[in-house]
């Protein structure tokens, strides 16, 4: 193994580098333009503050499991993170829940993400 990259890894074990090395992270890659879709996410947490996948399929009338991937790819991309957990919300028309759902996480937009997708819209703009 390289010594130097040794070396990086130890430093930043012990707390003496702040970030780790650049091969160390995990990045995904990230198309230079953003889909319709993946603005019209951004969009609505940027207007809402924060909210969970649940919330923007509700609000934008998107496929659940879209926007859950999406979601997921954004976060990865470094373009929203992820804030907490919360339970997951009770099924319209009092159906019972299905046993193992999990939580949902709580999404909010990064600062840098705002002026990727247009800054702060009306909800009249990205199609109500």
């Amino acid at each position: 193994m390289n010594k130097m990259l040794e070396f990086e890894r130890l430093q930043y074990k012990l707390g003496n580098r702040v970030d780790r090395p650049p091969c160390d992270r995990r990045t995904e890659h990230v198309k230079d333009k953003l889909t319709i879709q993946q603005k019209i996410i951004l969009q609505t947490i940027a207007q809402l503050g924060e909210a969970t996948a649940f919330e923007v399929v509700e609000s934008k009338g998107l496929n659940a499991y879209s926007v859950s991937a999406q979601l997921t790819h954004l976060s990865n991309a470094n373009l929203v993170r992820k804030l907490r957990r919360v339970p997951t919300p009770d099924p319209p028309n009092g159906k019972k829940k299905k046993s193992g759902n999990a939580d949902c996480w709580v999404y909010g937009v990064m600062d840098h993400t705002i002026s990727a997708v247009g800054g702060r819209v009306s909800s009249n703009s990205i199609g109500d």
